[in-house]
């Protein structure tokens, strides 16, 4: 059995174990229960020991913890808002100018140092579900901050109108898994329609003048 290193007193092995540890946030410390741990604590002191693998769960665990404190409050976890920010190529930076809010607050959100406010997470999910919702942040954007998004995107950029057309009547579809072409030609019939109603109203006005 070891020693403890600082009373020199028989420490005690525990699995699966139960701690309430200080998380260091943007706000201060917050205390967070982490479960299934593994380490050793001292029989009289009390102090708590972790080898190399104990620190690794330790990581893995707390991770976790945070996670489900964010799934609590229901908020989209960090893992979850870095994957809403990869699907669109986006930096953290470009990020937090597309939801016009400061710089550093993506990377807090990202390592549970701090938590998106409801109005941000509402957004986030808004991005994540609706192409069409981001195209119309991304156009309300400076060009010079997101030149390789807007690439990207110019298509779809041009045909948003099309697009939320498409969207109403096939409201499960996936705009992407779309072809290009068939937008365009849904984007020709709008026209061909449009073009169609302007002559009937300039005949009718002709009548009118005529009678």
């Amino acid at each position: 059995m070891k020693k403890c290193p600082i009373c020199n007193h028989n420490t005690k092995r525990i699995e699966n174990g139960t701690l309430q540890s200080k998380y260091k946030t943007s706000n201060g410390c917050k205390d967070i229960l982490v479960e299934n741990l593994s380490y050793s604590q001292c029989e009289f002191c009390n102090e708590i020991f972790y080898n190399p693998d104990d620190l690794d769960n330790y990581e893995i665990q707390l991770e976790k913890a945070l996670e489900k404190q964010r799934k609590g409050e229901h908020l989209l976890t960090a893992k979850e808002i870095k994957t809403i920010r990869k699907k669109y190529n986006l930096t953290q930076l470009q990020l937090e100018l597309l939801l016009k809010i400061g710089p550093k607050n993506v990377a807090k959100w990202e390592t549970y140092k701090s938590n998106q406010s409801s109005t941000i997470d509402k957004l986030l999910r808004n991005m994540n579900n609706d192409y069409c919702f981001f195209l119309k942040m991304l156009n309300d954007v400076e060009i010079k901050d997101f030149k390789n998004i807007i690439s990207e995107h110019s298509f779809y950029l041009e045909n948003i109108s099309i697009l939320e057309l498409i969207s109403k009547f096939y409201p499960d579809t996936d705009i992407k898994t779309i072809s290009k072409e068939f937008i365009q030609y849904i984007g020709e019939v709008i026209a061909n329609l449009l073009e169609t109603k302007i002559e009937q109203k300039e005949t009718l006005l002709k009548l009118k003048k005529a009678m």
